[in-house]
């Protein structure tokens, strides 16, 4: 039976770009899908309505980048559990960065990643699920992860490049806004607790990035998730410490290569069940989900295996 898919769009994808492409996106889907229905967002947290409506369907898309991704996710999967068992996560990248696109391997043609929803294998895939404080620091937010967790200066680099429209590519975008995140927020004193295959570990110190990923990249292709998998039940962590300069500039090419912790100070560990983070007491440590500011530390971060299937 040919699968229902529906195609939840973001016309702010892709730095605006998306919206200029309703016409062929409309064309190409009723060419490849016989049974879908495409909708547009208007605002955000529409993604994650939309989605979590989904009766009906087979499949549900994401139309556009990873934060289009993060909020039909979250209509899908929500506080560890999927609200729809059965219906799987699809994506369709037209944004700026693509880092999720990249690990699930979505095919860059657009006729050829619609046809991949409907006819494309479906497996299980895990997700984090997220406590943190508010970025107003007034209560608690719990979100779903899909891709990868930023702790310090990666959510400045994500506030940065957000405001700054995109314009010039996920790589430029992200490169620039790393410079001028390093040249604005320095490291912030970070507890860190969590649990390996050998037992409970920690970690104390000043913090300058933190990565914990489900998938393979983030910022516009920085391997932070080099050989993990999305279906394997465990996270990957990456703890940048502070470091002088002239390591940072000579060393930073190894985030795209997936050597960073082939770096000294720098430490990588596979997280099973939960991470705790912690910052000093007064300190605000900001935190992104896929690319998108989502609060501030403290917060835990929990992998939850198989919520989800996805159609990749």
């Amino acid at each position: 039976m040919t699968r229902r898919v529906l195609l939840i769009a973001n016309p702010a994808a892709g730095g605006g770009m998306t919206a200029g492409r309703r016409r062929e996106l409309a064309r190409v889907a009723s060419a490849v899908l016989p049974h879908h229905e495409l909708v547009w967002t208007r605002e955000p947290g529409d993604a994650t309505r939309l989605a979590r409506d989904c009766a009906g369907f087979d499949v549900v898309a994401a139309v556009g980048g990873d934060g289009t991704a993060h909020e039909v996710v979250n209509g899908l999967v929500q506080e560890g559990r999927a609200v729809h068992p059965g219906v799987a996560f699809g994506l369709v990248n037209l944004g700026t960065g693509g880092d999720l696109a990249r690990t699930l391997k979505v095919p860059s043609r657009l006729d050829a990643a619609l046809a991949r929803l409907a006819e494309g294998p479906v497996r299980p895939m895990d997700a984090i699920d997220v406590t943190l404080q508010s970025l107003d620091g007034e209560g608690e937010v719990r979100r779903t992860c899909i891709n990868v967790a930023g702790i310090g200066l990666n959510a400045r680099v994500v506030e940065i490049a957000n405001a700054s429209g995109k314009r010039w590519g996920g790589r430029v975008t992200f490169a620039a806004s790393t410079v001028r995140g390093l040249l604005r927020f320095g490291p912030t004193p970070v507890r860190l607790e969590w649990a390996d295959e050998t037992g409970l570990r920690n970690w104390e110190g000043e913090l300058l990035s933190g990565f914990l990923a489900n998938g393979q990249f983030c910022g516009g292709g920085m391997w932070v998730g080099r050989g993990g998998s999305v279906a394997d039940g465990r996270l990957d962590l990456t703890i940048v410490p502070r470091l002088p300069w002239f390591t940072l500039v000579r060393n930073g090419y190894r985030l795209f290569t997936g050597t960073i912790g082939s770096v000294k100070d720098v430490s990588t560990a596979r997280v099973s069940d939960r991470l705790l983070a912690f910052a000093a007491a007064s300190k605000i440590v900001l935190v992104e989900l896929d690319g998108e500011l989502s609060g501030q530390l403290p917060g835990i971060f929990r992998v939850t295996p198989d919520v989800m299937l996805v159609a990749a």
